[in-house]
């Protein structure tokens, strides 16, 4: 039972790692109200801070599992958890007008990022069972 409140906890970090990220994106209209010019680069630095943190994080939780077949249902456990996150966060902070929409070229880099998320976890999922000890 542990094992799997793990594997759960662990799906909730991945899954909020790429809402952090989605939302940065399709709410860059406004950050650019608010910070002005500047907000390219403060999208970047937070988006790849939280990465970097996130990935650290989850590599040490990965760890500490121990190594079963059960583990590789992470590449699937976070969609439902983002899909969750999501809705919970258009419910909570809704766009104000359709003008703080995001435009279709930030969806489809959005769809990019959701598709090459699953190559993100088998890196972090690697670099974990790398780093475990043998038996």
């Amino acid at each position: 039972m542990i094992h799997f409140l793990k594997l759960q906890a662990t799906s909730i970090l991945l899954a909020l790692v790429l809402l952090i990220n989605i939302q940065l994106l399709a709410n860059s209209g406004r950050l650019s109200l608010w910070i002005g010019g500047a907000y390219v680069p403060v999208i970047a630095v937070i988006g790849l801070t939280s990465i970097g943190v996130f990935s650290r994080v989850a590599i040490r939780q990965i760890v500490q599992l121990t190594p079963t077949l059960w583990n590789l249902s992470l590449y699937l456990l976070w969609l439902p958890y983002l899909a969750l996150f999501t809705f919970g966060w258009t419910r909570v902070i809704p766009a104000p007008n359709e003008a703080a929409w995001p435009s279709p070229a930030v969806g489809l880099v959005i769809n990019a990022l959701v598709l090459t998320f699953p190559l993100y976890i088998f890196i972090i999922h690697m670099i974990a069972r790398s780093k475990q000890q043998t038996m």
